[in-house]
């Protein structure tokens, strides 16, 4: 049997929407599949499906939790603030157990792993870690950029240079709409493409709409 399909015989891929209480439901005939018992740790992988256009990166994400005794999992605030995801919702969602495999960013088969996933794109963590860091030569720096409908922004290479950032990092950004001066300072991961997003929370607290150009601080990364 192949890595891909020994994989393939331990995940769930299924659909379901997001409950009041943010949870979503397990199918029970999927315990079979996982082989899982209440309050075991999995992994799960969630994409938006109710979206008519193209996924962008931020239309999934990876996180861990714990299976619950109603046959649910949990959906972080974080994780719901990225996928802007509300009540009634639909997302797809895959469930590997914790001890299986330890993401697709670590272990000895993550490069197969990520391979099988490649059709949805999930990822784990962005970082590449042969990538090469630039050196830092400043502690912050300031850029505009305009924001897309999904409230990414592209951080500017030159600026990614200067604060010694590469894609997958996290720092922190103090968020500025021009227009009004509502200020907002937040961690952010830089995602493929160096973007930043900007989640609908956020957006609406600094008042800002597709097309806008805030005016970002963006610090260097401190824990490199």
């Amino acid at each position: 049997m192949t890595l891909t399909r020994r994989a393939l015989d331990k995940i769930a891929i299924c659909s379901s929407r997001l409950s009041a209480n943010n949870y979503i439901s397990v199918a029970k005939k999927d315990f079979k599949t996982l082989d899982v018992q209440p309050q075991d740790e999995v992994r799960v992988f969630l994409i938006r499906s109710d979206l008519n256009r193209e996924l962008k990166p931020n239309d999934r994400a990876s996180y861990k939790t714990t299976l619950t005794k109603s046959s649910q999992v949990y959906c972080p605030k974080d994780v719901r603030d990225q996928l802007e995801l509300e009540t009634g919702d639909l997302v797809k969602y895959i469930i590997i157990p914790g001890n299986e495999f330890p993401g697709l960013s670590d272990g000895p088969i993550r490069d197969k792993f990520r391979q099988l996933f490649t059709s949805t794109s999930v990822e784990d963590d962005q970082r590449d870690p042969e990538r090469e860091r630039p050196n830092a030569t400043q502690g912050s720096a300031t850029f505009s950029n305009k924001m897309q409908v999904t409230g990414q922004v592209t951080v500017p290479s030159d600026i990614m240079e200067a604060l010694g950032l590469i894609e997958g990092d996290t720092t922190s950004f103090m968020i500025k709409n021009p227009n009004n001066g509502e200020t907002l300072q937040v961690s952010k991961q830089i995602g493929t493409g160096k973007r930043i997003t900007i989640v609908k929370d956020e957006r609406e607290d600094l008042g800002l709409t597709k097309g806008d150009e805030p005016q970002i601080l963006a610090l260097a990364k401190q824990d490199v």
